[in-house]
């Protein structure tokens, strides 16, 4: 939203000295008025529409220019809506699609040289180091997505062969010591049945403790494998909201809470909200977004909405959402997401649990 209100301030500055400049080179006309409208509105929507804005305040500021509606002594004023626009073009378009908004704006300043020789020295460089540095930007945010995307796929890496290990050493012995009393029981229990009462009762006690190890190994390791990382508390949502804010997002976070759920079961929590807030800032192009995170006595229901302009297919199947739905799968819930009604993307997930201290509940 601040970016926003700064792109507006922007927009009205250049409109400003563009219609203070047009009056004082003789009284402009209808015409001439919408010339300076259109070098200066762009301005304020070029983070959204970045190829269109920057398509017509480069052929309005060449008109303007051109027709002689200011006097060139406001021409860096131009220089400065084209230099935002052309940072914008870079940051949020691909080079397949900014280049050739380059080659446009360096032809055209080229061009303006045929009416005054000067031109290209200051039109040129307001074209090109703008865009430059916002190329600079875009590629960063790569290097910096694919680092952290790796540095994921490591600790999912990780984690499998971690909880394969505890697997083993928590859960192999009270399987042997089941599958020995069994054989025990089948053996004895014609002949010597409160033997095999016996045996059973061991089998019952064993089965139930693997079963406490081993919801606590899936629930808790992730949490376990380093100290610093998120346990999906209250406060790890909030961060998570004011990281996502820092991106230009503005996040409104509510959390309703009847009941506490199992350590593994906020950790979903956390990492659907995560995914759900990076695919918001990657991809929905949106300037806010709602998360609601409601826990109940048996079930957590988290819902991220935003107000995107992004089209998105139906159900969504990117790599986030599917591993989203394994995570929560693997509790019993599912995942659904789509377009909302009134525009945005919208992201809903409930994940069940059974209250701690049922059926082996830890």
């Amino acid at each position: 939203m601040r970016w926003q209100v700064v792109d507006a301030a922007a927009a009205v500055a250049v409109l400003a000295v563009c219609g203070v400049a047009a009056q004082e080179a003789g009284r402009p006309s209808w015409w001439q008025w919408l010339l300076v409208c259109a070098v200066s509105v762009p301005v304020a929507v070029r983070n959204r529409w970045p190829l269109p804005a920057a398509l017509v305040t480069l052929t309005a500021s060449a008109a303007v220019l051109a027709c002689g509606v200011i006097p060139p002594y406001a021409a860096p004023v131009l220089c400065a809506a084209v230099a935002l626009i052309q940072y914008s073009v870079a940051v949020g378009m691909p080079p397949s699609r900014s280049v050739p908004m380059l080659a446009t704006g360096l032809g055209g300043a080229v061009a303006l040289g045929l009416l005054w020789p000067a031109a290209p020295l200051v039109a040129m460089p307001a074209v090109a180091v703008p865009w430059l540095v916002g190329w600079v930007v875009r590629h960063r945010r790569h290097l910096t997505e694919r680092i952290a995307d790796e540095r994921t796929a490591r600790a999912v890496t990780e984690e499998r062969l971690r909880i394969a290990r505890d697997m083993h050493d928590t859960v192999a012995h009270s399987l042997s010591m089941i599958a020995m009393k069994a054989s025990v029981a089948r053996h004895v229990a014609a002949v010597r049945p409160e033997e095999s009462m016996t045996a059973l009762e061991v089998i019952e006690t064993a089965s139930r403790e693997a079963l406490v190890e081993m919801r606590r190994a899936v629930g808790l390791l992730r949490a376990d494998l380093d100290p610093a990382m998120p346990s999906g508390s209250d406060e790890d949502l909030r961060a998570l909201a004011d990281r996502a804010e820092q991106t230009g997002i503005q996040v409104e976070l509510n959390l309703v809470a009847a009941a506490a759920p199992p350590a593994g079961v906020r950790l979903v929590v956390y990492r659907v909200v995560q995914e759900a807030l990076t695919n918001v800032i990657r991809h929905a192009k949106a300037t806010g977004c709602t998360v609601s995170v409601e826990a109940g006595a048996d079930s957590v229901t988290v819902r991220v909405v935003d107000n995107g302009t992004a089209a998105v297919a139906p159900g969504g199947t990117g790599h986030g959402l599917r591993g989203m739905r394994e995570r929560v799968a693997a509790y019993g819930g599912n995942v659904q997401a789509g377009p909302h009604p009134t525009g945005g993307f919208a992201l809903s997930a409930c994940i069940p649990y059974r209250p701690s201290g049922q059926d082996g509940q830890p």
